[in-house]
Parts: C-alpha cells; structure tokens; sequence
C-alpha cells in the first residue's frame, strides 16, 4: 500500500487539475452568456432612444399643424412672417432632440459592444488561468512524485541505535 502512495497522490493532483480547467471553462461560459445579455440588453436600449426619437418627429409635425391651423384660424398666413419662424424654431429645437436620441442609440449600442467585449476577454482570462492553475499542480505534483525515494540500495550502511536494554531501535 506504501508503494501506491505516490500514484495516488500523483492521480489525486490529476483529477484537481481537471477540476480546475473544467471551472475555468463553466466560468468562461458564464462570462458568455453575460456578453450576450449585455448585448441584447444595449439593443433594448437602443430602440427605447429610437421610439423617443420617433416620438419627437410626431411631435415636430403635431406642433407644425397646430401652428399652421391657428395661424390660418387667425387669418394669418401660416407659411410667411412670423407663423413660418415659429414653424421652422419648432423643427430646429425638434431636430436637436431627435439627433440627441440617435445619439443615445449609437452610445447604447456601441456600450454593449463593450461590456460584451469585456465580459469575453475576462472569459479567455478565466480559461487561461484554469491552464496555467493546472499545470501548476501537475507540475507540483510531478516534482513531489520525483523526491520521493525508492527502496534502500543493497549494501547501504544503515545503522541502528537503541536506546538500552530492550529499547526501541533508532535508524541513524
């Protein structure tokens, strides 16, 4: 049973190292997954700016006719003077605000990309480090297994002291 010490602790170090690169691996899919949500959840993102942007073009047209349905109510004409400068303030500030929310949709989209790119690279990081976790104990394993001894050489000077008369004997 002695003999078979060093094997078993040589398997024991084989099967922890499979251990570790199998929980390098689940943590890598874990990692994946986390990429992919972060991706879904930038695209939901970016089509909740998209829907306010269409909002604010609906709103542009909205305030445009009720701007030209008062002016021509008042018996001005809706598309000179002063109702036409209002008219094209209302499209100028609903412009900015709808290139504010195209904006956001770039920014949402492209920071999904990033946290997903983010997630991927700590998900190889995780797989590499399980390897190299591995490989250390197989190689700690290996160097253990080699100082182990094997049996005495015929002929060794082994000596032995007891310590009186009926004492236990001492290898020296």
């Amino acid at each position: 049973m002695a003999a078979a010490a060093p094997f078993i602790a040589v398997a024991g170090a084989a099967v922890s190292a499979y251990g570790q690169i199998q929980a390098g691996k689940a943590q890598a899919r874990g990692l994946a997954q986390q990429a992919a949500m972060a991706q879904v959840q930038a695209r939901s993102e970016a089509l909740k700016y998209r829907q306010q942007g269409v909002e604010t073009l609906k709103n542009i047209v909205r305030t445009n006719s009720t701007l030209n349905a008062r002016a021509a109510a008042g018996g001005i004409d809706p598309f000179s003077g002063s109702a036409a400068g209002l008219a094209q303030f209302t499209q100028s500030e609903g412009a900015k605000e709808f290139f504010v929310t195209e904006d956001n949709q770039i920014i949402a989209r492209e920071g999904g990309s990033i946290q997903a790119q983010l997630y991927m690279d700590q998900a190889k990081q995780a797989k590499r480090g399980a390897m190299f976790a591995a490989a250390g104990t197989l190689l700690s394993a290996g160097a253990s297994f080699s100082k182990i001894g094997g049996p005495p050489t015929p002929g060794a000077n082994v000596s032995y002291a007891t310590s009186g008369p009926g004492g236990a004997g001492l290898l020296v």
